[in-house]
């Protein structure tokens, strides 16, 4: 049946208006006889933007039809852009009856958008307590953060209170975020104060970075560094790396040298070259070269072939912009560090790095390359 009514669904647009009815029709009656539910719900989903207004109330019936929960908040989720005004009662009668919290709100979130505007603040507050409601706390964040966008200004601080009272602070931390851009003044101060409460210093530095933009001018510097104090604080270089290229490009220009700093100090070369590479963009243009020359540094001595190879494509675009004579410079210290390693590894290199040899020599540069690769083959198969 699902091979069906899929079939049946890629044709009716191709047929004459007159035939197209029965087909949606016929390809209806597919979806509803598929046994497994899942597949059901894909199927309505599938069939749903393309339906006969005459057929919704039946593809209603199917979807509300659906005993797993999941699937039939799935099934309510793709048709209700699509119901008349008539059956939004009956969907939203549907939504209601679920008794899982996350897929309640998320059929009533696809539902609250379509239904008239003296309805609309209710049903956002059933899907916030519906969120409010959800067990799992990761859930929880990104049922907020589903619901941010839409929320009535009347209900953001119910949502912040929710959002605080998550107990594991990377989910904490995810919620403010997802708020923040549409806190009202009055509760910022307030979601500030939740940003500043987490202990942890990534999600800390997660929170305080979406806070910072739409706080009063005059006191965003200040939130700015502290947002880079916390990802400074962070023990673990990956995600020190990770708070750092996700600070790059926000922040003010009194704190790119202490962030470049922390960039620098990060051992592993890996995440030292993303710091570095995300920084570089935003410095001053007499600071750029030497970092992106640093970033190259790093990148060559990765020791994963696939890492490296990745990190140097990504630096390529940004160093042919380098003054000649310093990309010169590098190419000279690089190339005998990556003429160190394996035959496989070199080409990999050279191949990652053809913009450079470009860059420096032109085509023949290039010409020359590829003959002596050749020739090395030949010689030493």
């Amino acid at each position: 049946e699902r091979s069906r009514a899929s079939a049946l669904g890629a044709l009716v647009p191709h047929l004459p208006a007159a035939e197209q009815v029965t087909v949606w029709q016929e390809a209806l009656a597919a979806a509803r006889a598929i046994e497994w539910e899942d597949a059901r719900a894909s199927a309505l989903e599938a069939l749903a933007p393309h339906l006969p207004a005459g057929l919704l109330g039946e593809a209603l019936a199917a979807a509300r039809a659906i005993k797993d929960e999941r699937s039939r908040a799935l099934a309510l989720e793709a048709l209700a852009p699509h119901l008349p005004a008539g059956l939004l009662g009956e969907a939203l009668a549907a939504a209601w009856a679920i008794k899982d919290a996350e897929k309640r709100a998320k059929a009533l979130m696809a539902l609250a958008p379509h239904l008239p505007a003296a309805e609309q603040v209710a049903v956002w507050q059933e899907a916030l307590a519906a969120a409010r409601a959800i067990k799992d706390e990761r859930w929880r964040a990104e049922a907020l953060r589903a619901l941010a966008p839409h929320l009535p200004a009347g209900l953001l601080g119910e949502a912040l209170a929710v959002a605080r009272a998550i107990e594991g602070e990377g989910a904490r931390a995810e919620a403010l975020e997802a708020l923040a851009p549409h806190l009202p003044a009055g509760l910022l101060g307030e979601a500030l104060a939740a940003a500043r409460a987490i202990e942890g210093e990534g999600a800390r530095a997660e929170a305080l970075k979406a806070l910072a933009p739409h706080l009063p001018a005059a006191e965003q510097v200040t939130v700015w560094q502290e947002a880079l104090a916390a990802a400074r604080a962070i023990k673990d270089e990956r995600s020190r790396a990770s708070a750092l290229r996700a600070l790059a490009p926000h922040l003010p220009a009194g704190l790119l040298g202490e962030a470049l700093a922390a960039a620098r100090a990060i051992e592993d070369e890996w995440w030292r070259a993303k710091a570095q590479k995300a920084l570089a963009p935003h410095l001053p243009a007499a600071e750029q070269v030497t970092v992106w020359q640093e970033a190259l540094a790093a990148a060559r001595a990765i020791e994963w072939e696939d890492v490296r190879a990745e990190e140097l494509k990504a630096l390529a675009p940004h160093l042919i912009e380098l003054p000649r004579a310093r990309l010169y410079k590098s190419w000279a210290e690089t190339l005998p560090i990556l003429a160190q390693r394996r035959r496989h590894d070199l080409l990999t290199d050279l191949r990652t790095l053809t913009p450079v040899i470009a860059a420096l020599g032109g085509e023949k540069a290039v010409a020359e390359v590829a003959r002596a690769i050749a020739d090395v083959g030949r010689w030493w198969p």
